[in-house]
Order: structure tokens, then sequence, then C-alpha cells
């Protein structure tokens, strides 16, 4: 009978005990959600070719966003401001400089003057202890690291599909043969044909930009030359265009003139606007059996101030690790249909959703380039828009452009 007694009363302590540090820690998982104080100033980019109404419902849907945070955490103050794209880094570099500007900033990574603000020390590298980094897509990572440091937070990304409009075309086109037989029909194509944005082929035909390294071999594996010997071809075909002004090739589109383009996913919502959603279709871009098209893959980030506190850093983690769960990501999506979720475990349903789902596909194709590569990618693309419309215009062999093109950029780097 004692040590029955003795049995229970041992068993008492030990549940009292667990108790109590469950109590605990129940009362310092509350100290910690309600512990964030402070204020935080955030700007964030708009998007690139919004209208005006759409600007503000973006607006609005990142305003939400941090209202609720400021909920969850009623401690913190949050400063909001939107800027323009074509004021982008210049205000947010003239204003770090001089030691003011957001503690954080959502702006897109392909930007010629992100690599400088590294190099000059001006951006904040983070902690990856302070990041739950296993979360993201890992090519989203690429774009935020300079020398394997971390200089931003993935936030949403953009790439290129093949809109169609769904009135006039009878079947999608899934390679790039394809394409060409959907012009011969009388089904018109038009191709977006700057240098960057007609680099997507490249892949399809096992091209590449860099290797290992880091070295440009554009070249080298004569995959860029095939792909512009392919474009070459295709403007002579008939109902086939290269267009290279955007304002241009859209109106086309809108106006039924062309039945296929290739378009940012950028501009969907203005396309939907003009055509109609239940009317525009988008799809994989046209590849190659066995080898997909290979757009470039863009990144907006959040990037962070040097000049900040630290209680003011935290707080701009802590709201990147908010915008940047899976449950906000999943949101996103829905309520804004081309932005593409760089949370890895945020889940697409292809049936509820299906123009994010092929959003989402296409982007596992992309190519990203990372912040320790973006100088020589926009040196290759300055330095080869004249010699890219040569070789359209046939003044000029794709092979001559790529060796041009490899032997100048190598030569700058190195």
């Amino acid at each position: 009978m004692r040590t029955k007694y003795l049995f229970l009363s041992i068993l008492l302590i030990i549940l009292l005990l667990i108790n109590g540090c469950a109590s605990n820690q129940i009362d310092n998982f509350e100290t910690t959600q309600t512990s964030l104080e402070g204020e935080v100033l955030v700007w964030t980019e708009i998007p690139l070719g919004l209208t005006e109404e759409q600007s503000a419902y973006f607006e609005d849907i990142v305003s939400d966003a941090m209202t609720l945070f400021t909920k969850l955490n009623p401690g913190v103050k949050i400063s909001l401001k939107f800027v323009l794209p074509d004021e982008q880094l210049s205000k947010f570099s003239q204003e770090i400089v001089r030691g003011a500007g957001p503690d954080i900033f959502a702006v897109s990574l392909i930007n010629d003057k992100i690599s400088p603000l590294v190099r000059s020390g001006y951006l904040k590298s983070l902690d990856k202890e302070d990041v739950d980094l296993s979360q993201f897509r890992p090519e989203t990572l690429q774009q935020v690291s300079y020398q394997d440091q971390l200089y931003a937070i993935p936030v949403r990304l953009a790439t290129q599909v093949l809109c169609y409009n769904k009135n006039k075309a009878q079947e999608i086109p899934k390679t790039l043969d394809e394409l060409i037989l959907q012009a011969r029909r009388g089904y018109s194509v038009g191709l977006h044909s700057q240098l960057d944005t007609a680099f997507w082929g490249t892949g399809a035909f096992g091209g590449q930009l860099f290797d290992e390294s880091g070295r440009i071999i554009l070249g080298e594996n004569q995959g860029w030359i095939q792909w512009m010997q392919w474009l070459k071809n295709a403007q002579h075909e008939p109902n086939f265009y290269l267009i290279e002004d955007v304002a241009t090739l859209q109106k086309a589109f809108i106006e039924g003139r062309l039945t296929y383009m290739t378009c940012s996913s950028g501009w969907l919502p203005l396309l939907s606007e003009a055509l109609g959603t239940n009317n525009l279709g988008i799809a994989l871009l046209p590849g190659r059996e066995n080898q997909p098209a290979t757009p470039p893959l863009w990144t907006v980030g959040f990037i962070f101030n040097r000049a900040s506190s630290e209680n003011q850093h935290q707080l701009a983690l802590k709201i990147a690790q908010f915008l940047t769960n899976a449950q906000y990501q999943q949101q996103l999506q829905v309520k804004a249909a081309f932005l593409i979720p760089v949370n890895k475990n945020a889940q697409v349903d292809a049936s509820l959703f299906p123009r994010q789902a092929v959003l989402f596909e296409q982007s596992k194709t992309g190519i990203i380039v990372s912040l320790d590569q973006l100088e020589k990618n926009q040196a290759i693309f300055e330095y080869g828009y004249f010699l890219y419309d040569q070789v359209i215009a046939g003044e000029m062999t794709p092979e001559q452009a790529a060796f041009q093109i490899q032997t100048a950029v190598n030569a700058q780097f190195n």
C-alpha cells in the first residue's frame, strides 16, 4: 500500500512539474508574440505596367498585409510608402547614402544599382541563422546572394509565358515547330524581340549563358546560335512577327491582330482588363521535344538598410518572414494572379487557379541570375543589343555575334 501511495505521489509531482513547465512555455510564447515593439519604414515598388486602378489594388493588398501584421504585433508601427518603378533604386540610393531611407524595401533585383550598393556596404547582409531559408525555392536564393552572403529575401517572381486569344486560337502549340505551323495556318504570332526578352528559346536548343565558374559561354555551346538562326528563319514565315516595341506588341494583341504573343507575367493584369479575363489564355512557352523553353526569372526581394538600428532591422526581418510564409504566399497568388510565389510550400490548385498554375510551372524552367552574375548579365545585353539587331537583319551571323559578345564581356570582367 505504501508503495502505491509513493508511486501516486511521485506521479502527481511529475504532472505538476510538467504543467508548470508548459505554463512557462505558454507565458514565454505569449511574451514573444507581444514583445515586438518599435517603428519601421517600409518601401514597396509598384510592379511595372499596371494601370492606375490596378496599382491602387496592388497598394491595397500590401496595405492589408501590413495592417494584419500590426494587429498580430500591436507594439509595431509601420510607415508604408509606395515607390514608382521609374524611381526605384535611384531614390533609395540617394536616401541610403546619407544614412536615411527605409528599413526594408521590396524591389526588383534585376537592377544595375544593386551590385554597387552591395559593394559599397550600403545594404545590410543577413545572418542566415535569422532566416528560415528552407522554405524558399532554392533558385530564388541564388538571386539574393553575393559572394555567398545573403543580401535580400525573395518575396515574389515574374517570368515570361505564351499569351493567346481564346476566341481565335484552336489549339495551343507546345513546340516551336507547332508554333510555326500555327502561323502558316493563319494564326498570327508576335514575339517580343528585344535581346533579353527573346532569350527564352536558348535553353530549348541546349544553350546557356554561364558555365559553373561564371564565365560567359554564349558562343561555345551553340544553343544561342541555333536559337538566333531559328528566329531569323521564323521572321520570314507568313503571319510571324518579331516586334521590339512593347506598346506596339500589346496593342496588336489587344486589337485581335495577333493570336499568340510572348508576354511577361507582369502584363497579365493589363491584358486581362483589355481583352477580358475569360478571353485571355496563357500557356507554357513552346520548346523542343524534351527541351523546354528557359525564360528569365525576375525576383522581387526585400533589401535592408545598413543604417537601421538593430531593433528596426529585426522588425524588418519579421515583416519579410511574415510576407514569405506559405500561408500568406498562397493567399497572395489568389489575390494577384500575376505574382509567382517564392515559398516552395505554397501550393497551386490547377483546377481552381489554372493561370497561376501555368505561371508556377513555367517558372520551374526559368533562368535565375545571381547578384554575383548580375553585372555580367547586364553587360551581355548592353553590349549585345546592337549585335543582336544585326543578326536579325542578316548583317552578321549568329556565330560572329556570339563570339564577339563572349570575348568582350569575359575580357571586361577578367
